[in-house]
């Protein structure tokens, strides 16, 4: 049997794999008897069960069991259409909607169907580069600078498309953005729409993030200032907390007329369909429902609140930089600084960082190679989700902390996973500011 050879040089994201990792940790430690907890901040999982009405409507429709329309079910895709004209501003038809089977295969399916070079800002979500090498892709990688708050800038943006050897590129633009929880203004997207109209690029705007943007008022659509020219993609994995559902939505522009008919072609030669019953969930979920748009503002008001203390508690540790997030689950965290002393404790590379950290520490976290950043780039990505969301957002219900100190209280009591992975990381740094390899405690 033989393979296709260029398949070799693509991994399992590293998010999965470590998330696999952890599981087989957490049992052989307490098969040892070790009861030390692992703090899992490389995996970014809404923590939260899905909305009560989502999960109904699916319980509902469960013996449902139909071939669909491969664009997906008519009403839902009127449904869609009105949700993304009154909640983000964006003019579209039914016609210009598709489902998929998350956001990831929508996002595979737009790369199988646009030519061109695909330019991705980096540090960038752990999938983009390898759908790109397995459609054999040309590939610019544009590293952003922390000046910059780690987003796309014009300058940078023309120096992508003047590396690209195709004469079309495809820009794909993440906000809010996983790893750095950064959230682009108006003003910058339409700075960068300005390049994009003019070098004629096409942009896959992935907006799956966009409900959890903690300004929900500031967020904008990629779609509102270049809607020509972009595509955006979504879903209800991390707003609704149903990742395991596998539903994601692009919005066409109104040219070409045959972009929607291609990327059928290959939906209905691939997966056919959306299950049927996840649709009506989806249903449910778009439907601009008053409990499912409550919950998604309290969930979304629980992660800022998390995410602000998180960012505090790495930029506390000496010589560490962490971003302070505006949406999404996620922290970049550098560690450049320890850089001589990871070389004396014979650490290359993030990637080494970060599996000697599991093994001392019990702490996990996304190395920057599989970021699209080089291996010795001593940067990572730290979620943070880890922790109880139903019985959290119970507690933020009931008693909402309303003073710096009942915020320090409710992360104390309910956080502690987080607090004692970042204290854990510390431990692990004082070792190695002191010459030593750290060793498990």
């Amino acid at each position: 049997m033989y393979l296709e050879r260029h398949l070799d040089a693509i991994q399992i994201p590293a998010n999965l794999r470590i998330n696999d990792q952890i599981r087989a940790y957490r049992q052989r430690c307490r098969a040892m008897g070790c009861h030390r907890p692992y703090h899992h901040f490389a995996f970014g999982q809404s923590p939260f069960s899905p909305p009560p009405p989502v999960v109904e409507a699916l319980i509902a429709n469960a013996d449902k069991h139909d071939y669909l329309p491969t664009a997906g079910l008519p009403e839902l895709r009127e449904v869609i259409a009105h949700y993304y004209r009154e909640v983000f501003g964006i003019t579209c038809g039914a016609e210009k909607v598709v489902v998929s089977p998350g956001s990831k295969e929508m996002i595979s399916m737009i790369l199988a169907v646009v030519q061109g070079s695909l330019i991705i800002p980096t540090p960038s979500w752990v999938s983009y580069l390898p759908q790109a090498n397995i459609l054999k892709k040309e590939v610019i990688s544009l590293r952003l600078q922390a000046k910059d708050q780690y987003k796309l800038t014009p300058d940078a943006l023309l120096r992508g498309i003047g590396q690209a050897k195709e004469k079309q590129r495809i820009l794909i633009l993440n906000h809010p953005n996983n790893p750095t929880g950064a959230v682009y203004s108006r003003e910058e997207l339409e700075a960068v729409a300005d390049v994009c109209r003019r070098n004629k690029v096409v942009v896959i705007s992935d907006e799956i993030y966009a409900r959890t943007s903690f300004d929900a008022d500031a967020f904008v659509s990629t779609m509102q200032v270049y809607p020509e020219g972009t595509i955006v993609t979504g879903g209800m994995s991390k707003d609704r907390s149903s990742g395991g559902y596998r539903f994601g939505v692009g919005i066409f522009p109104q040219e070409p007329t045959e972009l929607v008919r291609n990327i059928l072609k290959i939906a209905g030669s691939t997966y056919s369909c959306v299950a049927e019953p996840i649709q009506y969930a989806a249903l449910s979920a778009y439907s601009l429902d008053a409990d499912v748009e409550t919950y998604i503002r309290d969930c979304t008001a629980l992660n800022a609140f998390v995410g602000r203390k998180t960012a505090a508690l790495f930029n506390d540790l000496p010589g560490v930089h962490a971003t302070t997030p505006g949406g999404a689950f996620y922290l970049f965290v550098d560690f450049n600084s320890y850089r001589e002393g990871f070389a004396d404790a014979g650490i290359a590379s993030s990637t080494e960082f970060c599996e000697d950290l599991i093994k001392v520490e019990h702490v996990a976290m996304l190395p920057g190679d599989s970021l699209l950043l080089r291996d010795d780039d001593f940067a990572v990505r730290a979620s943070f989700v880890d922790y109880d969301g139903d019985a959290v957002l119970d507690a933020w219900h009931d008693d909402p902390p309303t003073s710096p100190q009942e915020e320090a209280s409710f992360f104390s009591k309910h956080c502690g996973l987080i607090i004692e992975g970042v204290s854990n990381l510390g431990r692990y740094l004082d070792q190695i500011r002191e010459g030593k390899h750290p060793v498990h405690a």
